[in-house]
Formats: C-alpha cells, structure tokens, sequence
C-alpha cells in the first residue's frame, strides 16, 4: 500500500463530526497507529493573526510560509486560483508528512473516500453522503439536550477504532 489509509467521517454541521474524531484518533493512537487528521472547510480560515511576522510575509505575496517551534510546524501554502469549495483531498493529503498510518478526514463528502455517515436522530441522511464512497457505517446521533454536542459510547469508538485499524493493518 502506498500512503496511509484514510477514513472519512461525514455528516450536517453540527452532527458530532469533529467530537467522533477526537475520540477516535487517541483511542487509535494508543493502539500504536500514526494518526493524521484534515479538515474541509467551506468558509475560508485565518491560518495566522494579522501583524505578526509569518502574516505579513505570506501578505507580501511568500508561495508558502513555514511557521516552526520546537514542538509544531504549521506551513501556510497559496493553492492558487480561484476561490472554490472544492478544494482537493489530494492536495491536503499530499500536504501531510510521510510515516502516517492513517489520516481521518472530516468532511470531503463529494471525494471517493471509506466513510462513517452521521445522520441526526430526526433526519434523513443526505443523498451526497452516501453515494460518493464506500459507506461503513451510518451512525445515527442525537444530542444529549438542544444545543449540546452528540456523544458516542467508549464501546461504539473502539469498535469503529477496530473497524478503522483492519483497514490499515
């Protein structure tokens, strides 16, 4: 296999996309995996804050900027073109180091990606979810009470972890 295996999940804003994936990655760390992660956004992001020294250099028109510490490294890359919300799970795959495991994305639901499919209680799931890669599962969520985040039991995480890990395995 080349490059790491990458697992989707996917689902409206709000679903408990990002709260599966922060309980998925340790649990998939401490099974001795190297866990990437990437993140679609529709809206446009602020990478850095405005006046600081890496800001300025990316707005004096740098292709990229690489922002490193002892600890981090954050690199700020012009993709070019125009603006689209398309944005490409090549690109941001291409954009990780070498040596991962796995990357878990959220969101891409337009990409051929193996994907978990969160659908609120209430709803029906969105036609686009379910037709643009293998479906492993469909998670039906709810919130604990309007406006809270959905939770996801330890076993339900480990047995998407188990899931997950025969595909990299």
């Amino acid at each position: 296999m080349s490059g790491p295996a990458v697992v989707s999940v996917v689902g409206r804003s709000g679903s408990g996309k990002t709260t599966l994936l922060e309980l998925l990655i340790p649990e998939l760390t401490a099974r001795g995996l190297a866990v990437g992660a990437v993140k679609h956004t529709s809206h446009g992001f602020l990478a850095d804050r405005p006046g600081k020294d890496s800001y300025r250099l990316y707005e004096s028109g740098a292709t990229s900027v690489a922002l490193i510490s002892g600890q981090q490294l954050a690199t700020f890359t012009r993709l070019g073109g125009e603006a689209s919300s398309d944005a490409s799970i090549d690109t941001a795959l291409a954009s990780l180091p070498r040596g991962l495991d796995l990357v878990l994305v959220e969101g891409f639901s337009w990409e051929p990606i193996p994907r978990f499919v969160l659908v609120p209680d209430s709803e029906p799931p969105i036609p686009e979810h379910l037709s643009h890669g293998e479906v492993l599962r469909v998670l039906r969520v709810s919130a604990k009470s309007e406006g809270s985040k959905p939770s996801f039991p330890q076993e339900l995480v480990e047995s998407l972890a188990s899931e997950i890990e025969l595909r990299v395995r």
